[in-house]
């Protein structure tokens, strides 16, 4: 049987609203009735009804967590890291997964809205700069994008510097005719901008034929751009791609086609997730630490909480270029 407010009011001998006032930590009660009560409210077992808290708090001591993939492995360890920080805080975690589907982000963003979650956190977000700035301005966000949107909290992974230090690599190591794997979305552009600056500054060709798009970040889908950029371009010596999935598609394609890694093909990733380190041959790559950035979106979501949503802030991931033997190294 559940314990009522009542129950513990008859029981310590006081009014309800004397138990109410201790139970949400209000009032002025004298030290030893707040210790009388607590001592019966442990008694009793009584536990907090969260909905009617919320009601007179304001607060729901829920944050969400929004993301693209559920089976994208970079993002478990992002979930440990937010999910860690929120419950040293008082906070429980709702996990949403959009399936890359903006709409569908969006429809989450209300529908959480409505549910009182006290803030939200967009982590990898499909949504362009515009919408992002303009979900800033009415729900309390904090942001992991490459998107750079105004007036918000975000964390950005350097994807332009991540492509530019991993497609550098391989001019370095000689590789003149190199090819790219893209993400093909809303204002995702930066890694591409990386590759391209990469070429230039080595004095090599860019060429469009050398760059394939894929809709959505899966192994299947790099597989198939992979294979038809290494069949209608065969020149090709090296692949730079987005991230470890569509380098480990394109590692699929590679050796379907008879191109042995890394003597006839180099190949790069983005993310260091853990199957980068466990294909043959290991995966050249950017290291980005996933838990770290976990507790960093969420702590950056406190102080969005804290200042009810009118806080602008920018922040920066660190990556580390990690070379194995998938480039040559």
């Amino acid at each position: 049987m559940v314990t009522t407010l009542k129950d513990v009011a008859e029981k310590a001998g006081v009014s309800v609203k004397t138990v109410s006032r201790v139970v949400n930590n209000q009032g002025e009660i004298s030290a030893e009735t707040r210790e009388h009560v607590a001592a019966v409210l442990d008694e009793l077992g009584y536990r907090p009804n969260a909905l009617a808290r919320g009601l007179v708090s304001g607060k729901s001591a829920t944050v969400a967590l929004i993301i693209p993939q559920i089976t994208d492995p970079f993002f478990p360890e992002v979930m440990l890291g937010v999910d860690s920080v929120a419950r040293a805080h008082g906070y429980n975690v709702f996990l949403c997964n959009t399936e890359d589907d903006p709409a569908r982000e969006l429809e989450y963003i209300d529908i959480l809205a409505g549910k009182r979650v006290d803030g939200i956190i967009l982590c990898g977000s499909r949504l362009n700069a515009v919408q992002l700035a303009e979900v800033a301005k009415q729900h309390r966000v904090s942001i992991l994008s490459s998107r750079n949107p105004p007036s918000s909290a975000v964390i950005r992974i350097p994807g332009e510097a991540g492509l530019f230090a991993t497609t550098r690599h391989l001019t370095e190591r000689g590789h003149a005719r190199i090819g790219h794997i893209g993400l093909r979305a809303p204002d995702e552009h930066d890694r591409l901008e990386g590759y391209e600056r990469a070429l230039k500054e080595a004095g090599l060709p860019l060429d469009a034929k050398w760059v394939r798009w894929i809709p959505r970040v899966n192994i299947e889908a790099a597989y198939t751009a992979a294979k038809s950029l290494l069949t209608e371009a065969p020149e090709i010596t090296a692949v730079s791609c987005y991230n470890d999935l569509a380098a480990i598609g394109t590692m699929r394609a590679a050796a379907e086609l008879g191109r042995r890694l890394p003597d006839d093909l180099a190949i790069t990733g983005f993310d260091d997730i853990a199957m980068a380190s466990l294909v043959s041959p290991p995966l050249t790559t950017i290291r980005v630490l996933r838990y770290q950035l976990g507790e960093r979106v969420m702590q950056l979501l406190l102080k969005v909480i804290a200042s009810d949503g009118k806080l602008e802030q920018r922040e920066q991931v660190d990556i580390e270029l990690i070379v194995r033997r998938s480039s040559g190294g």
